[in-house]
């Protein structure tokens, strides 16, 4: 989730919401989305971001229904900003570098608690296999060579033929 300005904004396959930016902008009538779309430099954008194939969505305007509003890919979230004001964009960028970091940093942490569940998950199995060999084949061979020794310790009387007289 991202929040800008105290407004959440909104996002869906990608694409952020550029109505709720408007609202975190400060909802003024001159910075609607649909002005944003008709302004040269916007479809400049839009073409370029189209003829770079680096993008499947870049503007969806939907009326109506659940979804309705314009959404924008992030390059164009950009560029809105930058088009509201020097402030507004900054506030943008920080935003978008806060959750980058925040990414980073829980992956980094998701990669570290990966390898520890690695390591635990091998050291149980081989604890598993110790157990089941301690359990079938050591322990009953000590118990086994413990006995015999008992059995060797315990003092044999043999008697001895003609040791009798009486």
């Amino acid at each position: 989730m991202l929040t800008i300005s105290n407004s959440t904004i909104g996002m869906k396959d990608g694409l952020y919401s550029l109505n709720d930016l408007h609202r975190a902008s400060g909802g003024e009538k001159k910075h609607k989305p649909a002005f944003f779309l008709r302004n040269d430099k916007t479809k400049e954008v839009v073409s370029e971001l189209r003829n770079s194939n680096s993008l499947e969505n870049i503007v969806r305007v939907k009326r109506g229904g659940e979804d309705q509003g314009t959404w924008v890919c992030k390059e164009l979230v950009y560029s809105y900003a930058m088009w509201i004001s020097a402030k507004f964009h900054i506030a943008v960028v920080q935003t978008f570098d806060a959750v980058a970091s925040e990414y980073q940093r829980l992956d980094k942490r998701l990669d570290r608690l990966c390898r520890d569940l690695d390591a635990v998950t091998i050291n149980l199995s081989n604890a598993g296999r110790f157990l089941n060999i301690g359990g079938k084949q050591l322990k009953p061979q000590l118990q086994r060579s413990i006995n015999d020794t008992l059995k060797q310790m315990q003092p044999s009387l043999e008697l001895v033929e003609g040791g009798n007289k009486s």
